[in-house]
């Protein structure tokens, strides 16, 4: 009985130990399958791109454009100096040419003074003569002036015994002296009257000796200035535009010998549209404003600074803008020329609590910076200027926002974003931790 169970013990043994192992085989296989289809799921499952951008610090300032135009340089005065004293030339400066810079008080062209000295000494001369010949003229006024009053005096002595003879004519002085003494009364009246009479004529006279010394001063006047006019002088700082001066060469009166403008003199006269007229007038940002003035020549463009003083009378009708001058600041060395062709940048308005931006940072009417765990943020902003390849735009931007400059078709809130930075060339330079 015992020896059966145990052979039905072990008969049951063999029949189940093959189902349990079986079985156990398949729950292993199953779990080793369901593990793998896992794991394939995590690794072939998309990650989240990351996308790598440029940037700019946010600094909160007050912010300018710049208007850009172009103008010419005008002289401010110019001056056509012509010869009042005609006659040769006898010596030009050696730096008149046209193009080239004389100083103020320089000798340009010299005429031949030889006949302009003699002409002042002949007026000298006779002035001198006019002088001395009135001088003599007062001394006979003074002898005349003399004789009139001895005249005078004989004259009342023979009148007072006139009188006395007159009063003891009835015993003791007979009628025939007295009219002895009435004749000498007579004469010396006529004495009296000619000593006047030569008097008023000698002072005629001088009167008109001294008109003549008037008008031979005014011939001496005249001749020393022209001989002061056989010297061309160059009546300011300037470039010569134009000459035609030569040794030797005979000038008439009136011919232009040589043209100047001032150098120091020089303006850029350019036109604003209307609409940039009014901004800068309503900003208060013209008049007075410093402006930068590129002469385009050569390899490299000579910069000069100017300021705006005045603004066209009219309205250009041509054009529709509005003629604005500058006075040109010129330092020492090469200076523009009278009709040089120049680039002027004007500062616009002032923005203040503004940001200038890279005009690849507008997205519309807003920008992204990088945010918290580099995701970005929408900040709308106002345009306010553009200025070239830049913008100046007013929002709620904090100084050091991170604002994003490169275009992404993807932007929106919570783009995850790393940002970069570029050398020179435009390579990848270094990441920001």
């Amino acid at each position: 009985m015992r020896r059966a169970l145990v052979r039905l013990l072990r008969l049951a043994a063999q029949a189940i130990l093959p189902a349990v192992i079986l079985f156990a085989a398949w729950a292993w296989t199953d779990r080793l399958v369901d593990g793998g289809a896992a794991d394939h799921a995590a690794r072939t499952r998309p990650a989240e791109t990351v996308y790598s951008v440029t940037a700019v610090d946010a600094e909160i300032a007050t912010n300018r454009a710049t208007l850009r135009a172009f103008g010419e340089v005008v002289a401010l005065e110019s001056a056509e100096l012509r010869v009042a004293s005609p006659g040769r030339v006898v010596e030009v400066h050696p730096d008149l040419a046209v193009g080239g810079m004389v100083d103020e008080g320089a000798t340009l062209v010299r005429i031949d003074p030889f006949a302009y000295s003699g002409a002042l000494r002949e007026a000298r001369a006779q002035l001198k003569e006019a002088e001395a010949a009135a001088r003599e003229a007062e001394s006979r006024i003074a002898m005349g002036r003399s004789d009139l009053a001895r005249a005078e005096e004989q004259l009342t002595l023979a009148t007072r015994d006139l009188d006395r003879a007159t009063t003891l004519r009835s015993g003791t002085i007979t009628d025939r002296a007295v009219d002895e003494r009435r004749l000498l009364v007579s004469q010396r009246q006529q004495s009296v009257d000619q000593a006047r009479y030569s008097l008023e004529g000698e002072e005629a006279r001088l009167d008109q000796q001294r008109a003549q010394i008037d008008r031979l001063e005014w011939t001496v006047e005249e001749a020393e200035r022209a001989l002061e006019d056989t010297v061309l002088a160059a009546p300011f700082r300037g470039i010569v535009l134009n000459e035609t001066a030569a040794l030797g060469r005979i000038f008439q009166a009136n011919d232009v010998a040589v043209t100047l403008v001032r150098a120091d003199g020089l303006e850029v006269r350019f036109v604003l549209s209307d609409e940039r007229y009014g901004r800068l007038i309503a900003g208060k940002s013209l008049i007075g404003a410093k402006i930068a003035v590129a002469w385009l020549i050569g390899d490299e463009p000579l910069t000069y600074t100017a300021v705006v003083n005045r603004i066209g009378a009219k309205v250009a009708s041509d054009t529709g803008g509005v003629d604005v001058y500058a006075r040109l600041e010129l330092p020492p060395g090469a200076l523009p020329r009278p009709g040089a062709f120049v680039e002027v940048a004007v500062p616009d308005r002032p923005h203040p609590q503004s940001a200038r931006v890279p005009t690849t940072a507008l997205y519309g009417d807003h920008v992204f910076v990088i945010g918290d765990d580099d995701r970005l943020e929408r900040i709308p902003v106002t345009v306010l200027a553009r200025d070239g390849s830049e913008a100046i735009v007013r929002g709620p931007l904090k100084p050091g926002d991170q604002i994003v400059t490169t275009r992404l078709a993807e932007a929106g809130d919570g783009l995850k974003v790393r940002r970069v930075d570029l050398d020179d060339t435009g390579e990848a330079r270094r990441e920001p931790s």
